[in-house]
């Protein structure tokens, strides 16, 4: 939403200003709700969900974790009920600067009552036999993999939802492509039975790439469609990115870059709108093992069989653009390319079994 002020006060200031946030409380999504954000002099303003006076900025708390890096979290307690406002949309910054004066800055997390000093407690209790094995492993995998083990999948999809909702804001998704009905269908059939509420886009970007963000939200550039020949080869991409998500990979390297701080505030459900969008920067910084790599192809390949697609498209793509001349494909640089691990996929496909060809006229399509 366009900011929009009124005629500056007397002090120099505007008057009143207008944007977008995403709001946490509860009986709301666990991902939160996209609100109207609503700045005065007299308080916070949130049309549709706060009907009632606004909140004052001296009720009003501002993480000091959060101010200034990017997101902004607003934070105070109606009804015995503590709510959080999350502003990462730059214009609606600063709309709401001009009164953050008025506000408090977060107190330390150690005096905010006794709900949090109960899951200090907890954690307390679960972080020092952690400490004691991450001394001597220096977080290493077996740690991670305890860790991960023990988040739920509702936390993993709630804040997957919530940072794939900052991401749609840097993206410009083609909601009207050719290939998209082509592509969900796909999709539908590789990510049977999972647990996971699958969301399948196509963003405009000439570069030959495609990811996939904990809780299943998939994107494939339109450079990559492009240079796909056959429906079979984009049907290799997209199982290849599902078992990045049915295989908790990026949550397993957020655990890793993380640290234990923020992923026992996920094991322990405390993870709030500040995680999500800590969580959704470090997604862009995460890049996956060789070893996460040929997990996914291996398990893309089975996934592939399973939905009676032939997988031997998912090598011949990858080879296809690893013998393109000129600049290494973003797709092949955040997914390395060798002949080994070609012919590991085309191994795994079970020998002697026909498949037949997906119902798609792709050449249509990439006219």
């Amino acid at each position: 939403m366009p900011v929009e002020t009124e005629p500056a006060s007397a002090t120099g200031a505007p008057a009143s200003g207008e944007g977008t946030g995403l709001l946490y409380g509860p009986g709301l999504a666990p991902g939160g709700v996209t609100v109207a954000v609503q700045a005065a002099a007299e308080g916070l303003q949130l049309p549709g969900i706060r009907s009632a006076a606004p909140v004052a900025w001296s009720a009003l708390e501002v993480r000091a974790s959060d101010y200034g890096a990017g997101t902004l979290t607003l934070q105070w307690t109606e009804g015995g009920a503590t709510l959080a406002l999350v502003v990462s949309d730059a214009a609606t910054r600063a709309a709401l600067a001009p009164f953050l004066p008025a506000a408090r800055r977060a107190a330390p997390a150690a005096g905010r009552g006794t709900r949090r000093l109960s899951a200090t407690l907890i954690a307390a209790l679960v972080v020092l036999p952690l400490l004691v094995v991450g001394a001597l492993l220096v977080f290493s995998g077996q740690v991670v993999d305890w860790v991960v083990a023990r988040i739920p999948v509702e936390t993993e999809i709630a804040l997957g939802k919530a940072a794939a909702a900052q991401q749609k804001a840097a993206l410009q998704l083609v909601e009207d492509h050719p290939a998209l009905p082509a592509i969900r269908e796909i999709g539908a059939r590789l990510t049977r039975g999972s647990p996971y509420p699958y969301e399948f886009h196509v963003a405009r970007d000439a570069s030959v790439n495609a990811f996939a963000m904990p809780g299943g939200f998939v994107v494939l550039h339109t450079g990559l469609l492009e240079q796909a020949e056959r429906a079979e080869e984009v049907a290799g991409v997209l199982a290849h990115e599902v078992q990045h998500v049915e295989r908790r990979h990026g949550l397993r390297g957020l655990v890793q870059a993380a640290g234990l701080g923020m992923a026992l505030q996920l094991a322990l459900g405390e993870a709030g709108g500040s995680v999500a969008a800590a969580w959704a920067r470090d997604l862009a910084r995460l890049s996956f093992s060789r070893e996460q790599e040929r997990d996914a192809d291996a398990r893309g390949v089975e996934a592939l069989v399973r939905a009676g697609i032939d997988p031997r498209g998912m090598a011949v793509f990858f080879r296809k653009l690893a013998a393109q001349g000129g600049a290494v494909p973003a797709l092949l640089s955040s997914h390395p390319a060798s002949e080994e691990r070609f012919a590991a996929v085309e191994a795994k496909v079970p020998a002697g079994t026909q498949f037949a060809p997906l119902d798609v006229d792709w050449k249509a399509v990439r006219r």
